[in-house]
């Protein structure tokens, strides 16, 4: 049977891409944790099975994964992932943006901490071990990235090209890119999801994964082998960045700016921040914004009221906090990306920079009380949150334009 070989096995790939690859049918994916042990350990007492809670405004229902056969651990064993990826069918993965290593022009930044430690024979990055395992190949094979990235597809190709350069290793003929758009909304795993399983299922799960009912897959066209994706609801489609922008700016840009707003105002989860009327006017406003930016034909009214209808799922109970994490990667591409094109357009962008003065906010109210953030960057913006002018030094952390009212 044909084997995806996917870096990157947290509970989003497990809501997503594995759900689609279980109901295509055909096909087995071996997993590979970059950097805990914690999920292997939990899922192996399942042959790595497990249970997805399916939470909609109505109840839970509650489904059986058990496309996945095994995990690798990356730091044990790096000489297995390669051997891995140099012999899988398809090859995806879901390292959220930072695990790209890339710069602030977008592409991989050879200065990078890790990626020096890899240049130096280190295997630290998911960006090493593709690099690697790639060039042991005798074929091509398909790469997905399915993470939130502009061109995700593109960006990870020029990526692994960069990196192979430095590293003087040939990466082989044959290899896709596809850029893909992914959503459905998918909390964080808590003691809370798997009490109320046990209760209602009777298994023991625990690695449970809580999601919405909605989900969406958009792949750009290839000729490589593959599941029949598009049997389980996936779109395969000539051009993914109508789909893509319009997740980024509108979906992505309103949850970041609900994330960093709601939490200043005192709130938890994202069916509370969007409770509040002020929060969800302003949540309205960055997609309204957002939208002014895409293509004509695409449709923006529909898809914002279907946006704040699964924003207030109050069976979700997602985190603004788990949203907050990786600000300085996120906030360039869901944010700041919007500003720049209606900047060019002669707009200004009211709402848009308020989700940006809310990171700001955020940022130096979590080093004043002595949290450290959650960012790859999160030493550099304590740095600049403590500093004589704080809001013009993280603005220029992230790269942020001129304001223009």
């Amino acid at each position: 049977m044909p084997r995806i070989l996917h870096l990157g096995t947290g509970n989003f790939h497990r809501a997503h891409q594995a759900v689609y690859t279980q109901d295509a049918g055909g096909w087995t994916i071996t997993g590979v944790s970059l950097r805990s042990r914690a999920v292997i350990e939990a899922m192996a007492q399942r042959a790595f099975h497990y249970t997805l809670a399916i939470q909609g405004p109505e109840g839970v229902t509650y489904r059986q994964i058990d496309v996945i056969e095994d995990i690798l651990f990356a730091p044990d064993n790096p000489q297995a992932v390669m051997d891995a990826i140099a012999e899988a069918d398809l090859i995806s993965l879901t390292i959220t943006e930072k695990g790209y290593c890339l710069g602030a022009d977008g592409a991989l930044d050879l200065t990078h901490a890790d990626i020096r430690a890899d240049l130096d024979g280190e295997n630290r990055t998911a960006i090493a071990l593709l690099a690697r395992g790639l060039a042991r190949r005798k074929t091509g094979v398909a790469v997905l990235s399915c993470d939130n990235l502009t061109g995700n597809g593109d960006t990870l190709g020029a990526a692994l090209r960069r990196f192979a350069e430095a590293d003087g290793v040939a990466l082989p003929d044959g290899l896709h890119f596809p850029n893909t758009m992914v959503d459905r909304i998918t909390p964080a795993t808590t003691d809370a999801l798997r009490e109320g399983m046990k209760a209602a299922t009777g298994i023991d799960d625990l690695a449970p994964v809580a999601t919405e009912p909605f989900s969406e897959w958009v792949i750009e066209a290839f000729d490589a082998p593959h599941p029949d994706w598009q049997v389980a609801g996936a779109q395969i489609v000539p051009d993914v960045a109508p789909y893509e922008a319009r997740k980024l700016r509108m979906l992505n840009g309103a949850h970041s700016t609900l994330a960093y707003a709601g939490l200043l105002s005192g709130h938890q989860f994202v069916h509370e921040a969007v409770g509040h009327p002020g929060l969800n006017k302003l949540a309205r406003e960055v997609m309204s914004e957002a939208a002014a930016t895409l293509p004509r034909d695409v449709e923006t009214t529909e898809y914002s009221a279907a946006l704040m209808q699964r924003f207030a799922n109050p069976s979700l109970h997602h985190k603004l906090r788990q949203i907050s994490m990786d600000g300085s990667q996120k906030l360039p591409v869901r944010l700041l990306a919007t500003i720049r094109e209606r900047q060019a357009q002669g707009l200004a962008s009211p709402a848009l920079w308020r989700g940006i003065d809310a990171w700001v906010a955020f940022v130096i109210s979590e080093t004043k009380a002595g949290r450290r953030l959650d960012d790859p960057r999160a030493d550099d913006l304590a740095t600049a949150a403590r500093g004589p002018d704080p809001q013009a030094a993280l603005l220029t952390l992230i790269g942020a334009p001129d304001r223009v009212t």
